[in-house]
């Protein structure tokens, strides 16, 4: 378990920058947390005060009940053998093959030959670049350079893999095979991953909780499910629209919503799904309830890994006291509702 206990991080200069500002997390064992923020919001110097290549200011960075920021520099080299990174622009050494880029870390502690060829062919099957073992970086492409990084990360059995915007040098087909090679490590290997980007694709597809930091300071968190469909941050507002357009369509907007109920005008209403709920009945049961009529004007389901999640657009029409009996009803029901407006009655 990792625990970051109100971590700061100060860079004194001209002008002092505070990138950490009490920052206070758990991530559990075995789990693939993501931390997303955009440019400057503190998430690269947050997963650098992880593995202490950044010391914090104040706070307490614990790992498996060990509090590294009370280590000396040798206990925390010994202890960072335990904590894997990969990086955005793959760090490899040009001069050594993809073997001995791999092989690298194995050397520095002093393996065997024999430990170094086993470790290193069995690396190279899992992250499918065996028959690339000779090959030199500048002959690699992208994606395949990555996985050298994530092969020579893994090298000294780390039980956490770090990546710090692991796949933001890639185009989206790459992005989509690394992001299911790390998926596949941490189910294969049980090693904890932890995720620092700035894409909310990446979240939405293999992390299980993510954290949303702005201005170094942790806004929310939560399951990826429900930080994305119910954002709290004007950041993760911002991230999940570039997933998922959660604007009216134009059509709609265009119908001259108001903000009031009124003689003539018809609820405009948005339900958002998640999970078993997606299968909820809602229009029909508001319908036979209330012996009003709902027209659907807008739908759109998608998924966070094997998760559905959707959004509806409704209009709820009859009479004011018919419409508000029926929003209460649906507040009731396992789905997260809200009124956009009133548009006029046969628009």
């Amino acid at each position: 378990m990792i625990k970051l206990e109100n971590i700061t991080k100060t860079y004194d200069g001209k002008a002092q920058v505070h990138a950490l500002k009490g920052v206070n997390l758990t991530i559990e064992d075995g789990e693939i947390f993501g931390i997303i923020g955009k440019s400057g919001a503190g998430k690269s110097t947050l997963v650098r005060c992880i593995n202490m290549l950044e010391r914090p200011t104040s706070g307490n960075v614990i790992i498996d009940e060990k509090n590294l920021t009370n280590m000396t520099d040798a206990q925390l080299r010994a202890e960072r053998k335990h904590i894997g990174m990969i990086f955005q622009h793959f760090n490899l050494l040009s001069s050594r093959t993809v073997f001995d880029n791999i092989a690298f870390p194995l050397e520095l502690i002093g393996a065997s030959k024999e430990a170094i060829q086993k470790k290193v062919a069995d690396l190279l099957e899992l992250v499918g670049l065996t028959d690339r073992q000779f090959n030199y970086p500048a002959q690699l492409s992208g994606g395949q350079k990555q996985r050298v990084g994530i092969a020579r990360a893994l090298a000294s059995d780390p039980n956490i893999l770090l990546c710090d915007e692991a796949t933001s040098a890639l185009d989206p087909q790459t992005t989509k095979s690394i992001l299911e090679l790390l998926k596949d490590i941490n189910q294969r290997l049980g090693i904890t991953i932890v995720i620092i980007t700035h894409e909310m694709a990446v979240i939405k597809e293999i992390c299980n909780r993510v954290a949303v930091i702005e201005g170094g300071v942790i806004k929310e968190a939560g399951r990826v499910v429900d930080v994305f469909t119910n954002p709290q941050s004007q950041t993760m507002k911002d991230f999940v629209k570039s997933v998922i357009n959660m604007e009216l369509p134009a059509g709609i907007a265009k119908m001259g919503i108001t903000d009031q109920p009124a003689p003539g005008y018809d609820m405009l209403v948005r339900l958002r799904f998640k999970g078993a709920a997606t299968n909820e009945p809602v229009v029909a049961s508001v319908v036979q309830r209330f012996h009003t009529y709902v027209s659907v004007l807008y739908g759109n389901i998608d998924y966070i890994q094997d998760e559905p999640f959707g959004y509806l657009i409704v209009v709820i029409m009859g009479s004011m006291e018919q419409q508000a009996k029926a929003f209460e009803y649906i507040k009731e029901l396992p789905i997260g509702s809200e009124v956009l407006g009133y548009v006029p009655r046969n628009h």
